[in-house]
């Protein structure tokens, strides 16, 4: 018997025909379980579309059609949403799977020659279907989809995306927290709007990563909508500190006080650099400015009175350290500097009367008086920071040489006992 080439083409047709509505007739039940779960919220309803869905996806005939994946991102939505618990539970990395249906049925909706074909693993895609969606020209195959996906499914998603990340990083799961964050940007960014909160978490975890590069860059998109106010500067002068990147870290500082030319913390963080690279002058300058927006703060008072100290500003610097002492009366290194700087000069004019000679007796009475009067000056300061710390060493040899200086024997005798350790 010979075979019959054309009784065995149109049986392989038949099947062919067969398979195809027996796909169709799945996609058809999953809408209708669907349905079904809508209407009593039965979870089983559920898993059986779910179940009827994910083989119509791997399908060959059925996997390039609009209404496999849009049901499919019906199913997975309400998965997500489900008010049971124990219901959810049972279909891990349901919003993600939501999500990335929809995005499969806005590929296959769209009215544009390759547009079906689009690659989406392709950054090149990628940019190609965000510009389809974001260009108000683009036609679809069905707008009621489309509504839907972008009206009602996209704005819940991109709020539990963000409501996730907050979640995971407060777990400590960084890469999840960023994962879920970038897709709530993502959403949002095809709906046309900037999602500035997804934004700041994606950067926060980002760096916790010690993805550094990606977080500046994600920094310095808030700054540029001026989201999180000066400390986003901060952020980044932070990360740029840790690349060991100076000059960078000086212009983020720099650019944030463009923005907020009065906040206090930038103007500190500009203030230490001038600190470090010795730029004396401009320092105190930008102490004036610090000070006037955060007059209460005991340290700026005592951080300016130690660069008058050191170029001379003697006066200016007792004032400082008094001031810093009003504020803050337990500020031991405001009282101990204030009375240094006075114990210094009477050293030094002690010094100076030493070296006179015994024809020299109004110069060395001269020296000795103007050596007792910063003495004097030193010493309420210095009882003062022993009061403070009573165990610095430094602060009771000062004491013990001022006392026995003036005579005082008791004080000097105590102050004695005490450096001596007994």
């Amino acid at each position: 018997m010979k075979i019959n080439f054309k009784i065995i083409s149109l049986t392989v047709a038949c099947l062919t025909f067969v398979s195809i509505s027996a796909q169709k007739s799945k996609l058809v039940s999953a809408y209708n379980y669907n349905k079904s779960y809508e209407r009593d919220k039965d979870c089983s309803e559920l898993e059986k579309g779910i179940k009827a869905i994910e083989l119509v996806t791997k399908n060959e005939s059925t996997s390039k059609l609009l209404k496999t994946w849009y049901y499919g991102g019906n199913l997975y939505f309400n998965a997500a949403l489900a008010p049971d618990p124990e219901c959810g539970g049972k279909f891990p990395g349901s919003l993600e799977k939501s999500y990335k249906f929809y995005i499969e049925a806005i590929k296959y909706n769209i009215d544009a020659p390759g547009a079906s074909e689009l690659d989406l693993k392709k950054e090149s895609d990628q940019i190609s279907f965000a510009s389809y969606i974001m260009n108000r020209k683009t036609s679809y195959n069905e707008l009621s989809y489309m509504a839907d996906i972008l009206g009602q499914k996209f704005p819940y998603l991109a709020n539990a995306f963000v409501n996730r990340g907050v979640e995971q990083f407060q777990v400590g799961d960084y890469a999840k927290a960023k994962e879920y964050s970038e897709n709530s940007v993502e959403i949002n960014a095809f709906l046309g709007r900037v999602d500035s909160l997804g934004l700041f978490n994606s950067a926060l975890a980002a760096e916790r990563l010690e993805l550094n590069d990606e977080a500046l860059v994600l920094y310095t998109a808030l700054t540029q909508i001026r989201y999180g106010g000066p400390n986003i500067h901060l952020y980044i002068a932070n990360i740029l500190e840790k690349k060991g990147d100076s000059a960078k870290k000086v212009e983020a500082i720099e650019n944030g006080l463009k923005q907020y030319p009065d906040n206090p913390d930038l103007i500190r963080e500009q203030l230490n650099h001038l600190l470090i690279t010795g730029q004396t002058d401009a320092a105190l300058a930008n102490f004036d400015k610090a000070i006037s927006y955060d007059p209460n703060n005991a340290a700026m008072y005592y951080n300016r009175g130690l660069i008058n100290d050191q170029v001379g500003n003697k006066e200016k610097a007792a004032s400082d350290y008094n001031k810093a002492l009003e504020l803050d009366p337990t500020f031991f290194d405001a009282a101990y500097n204030l009375g240094a700087m006075y114990y210094n000069d009477g050293v030094e004019w002690n010094n100076k009367a030493s070296n006179y000679g015994l024809n020299e007796t109004s110069k060395y009475e001269e020296a000795s008086a103007k050596a007792n009067e910063y003495f004097e000056l030193a010493k309420p300061a210095l009882e003062k920071a022993h009061k403070i710390n009573p165990k610095d060493r430094n602060t009771i040899a000062s004491l013990t040489k001022i006392y026995a200086i003036e005579g005082n024997d008791e004080k000097y005798l105590e102050m004695k006992s005490k450096l001596s350790g007994k």
